[in-house]
C-alpha cells in the first residue's frame, strides 16, 4: 500500500472519529439538559406546593406576634422588664400594626387574668393599652373577686355537711377545695365568665 493511500485512511478514519465523538458529545449534552430541565420542573412543583396565600401569610405573621406578645408579658411579670420597657417594647411594636398589637396584647392579657389571683401587673399592663376602660375592668375583677368567694363559702358548707353525714366533724375538719372536682368546675365557669365580660368592655377600646 503506497504512502498516500494510508494516509487517506488515516484521515478518513480520524474524521470518522470525531464525528462519533461529537455525536456521542451531542446527546450526552442533550441528556444534561433534560436531566437539569428535569430537575427544575421538580423544583419548580415544590415550590408550587410551599407557597402560601395571602391569609396564611397573615396567619404566620400573627402567630410570630403572639409569642413576642406572650414573651413580653411574661418578662413583665417575671420582673425581668419594668412597665416603663414594656410600654417602649410595645410601642415599637404598634409602630408596625397597631391594631393587630393592641388585639392580641389585650387577648392575653384577658387570658392571663384569674380572679383569686394578685392581677395588678396584668391590669397595669392592660391599663396601658385600654386607656380609661381599664377601671372598668378593674369593677368586673372586684365583681367577679365577689361572686367567686360567696360561691367558695357555699361549696365549703355543702363539703362541711357531707362530711358530718358521714360521721366526720370538729373545727379541725378543713374542706379542701382544691382536690374537689365540683369547685374546679365551678371556679372555670366564673373565671371563663370573668373573662367574656372584660372582653366585652374591652370591644368599644
Amino acid at each position: 500500500m503506497s504512502l498516500v493511500t494510508r494516509d487517506s485512511l488515516l484521515d478518513e478514519q480520524l474524521t470518522t472519529y470525531n464525528e462519533q465523538q461529537t455525536t456521542r458529545n451531542l446527546r450526552a449534552g442533550y441528556s444534561v439538559m433534560a436531566e437539569i430541565k428535569s430537575t427544575l420542573d421538580i423544583i419548580m412543583e415544590k415550590a408550587k406546593k410551599f407557597s402560601v396565600t395571602e391569609e396564611e401569610r397573615q396567619g404566620f405573621k400573627r402567630q410570630e406576634l403572639e409569642g413576642k406578645i406572650k414573651g413580653l408579658v411574661q418578662k413583665t411579670i417575671d420582673g425581668i422588664l419594668d412597665s416603663e420597657r414594656f410600654q417602649v417594647e410595645v410601642t415599637a411594636l404598634q409602630a408596625k400594626d397597631k391594631d393587630l398589637v393592641d388585639q392580641v396584647l389585650k387577648e392575653e392579657l384577658v387570658t392571663r387574668l384569674e380572679v383569686e389571683q394578685n392581677s395588678q401587673e396584668l391590669l397595669k399592663m392592660l391599663e396601658y393599652v385600654a386607656g380609661s376602660t381599664s377601671s372598668g375592668v378593674r369593677k368586673v375583677m372586684a365583681d367577679f373577686a365577689k361572686k367567686g368567694e360567696k360561691q367558695k363559702e357555699i361549696r365549703r358548707k355543702i363539703l362541711l355537711e357531707s362530711f358530718m353525714k358521714k360521721g366526720v366533724s370538729g373545727s379541725a375538719v378543713v374542706p379542701n377545695l382544691d382536690a374537689d372536682p365540683e369547685w374546679a368546675r365551678a371556679r372555670s365557669e366564673i373565671r371563663q365568665q370573668l373573662r367574656e365580660e372584660i372582653r366585652e368592655k374591652l370591644k368599644s377600646v
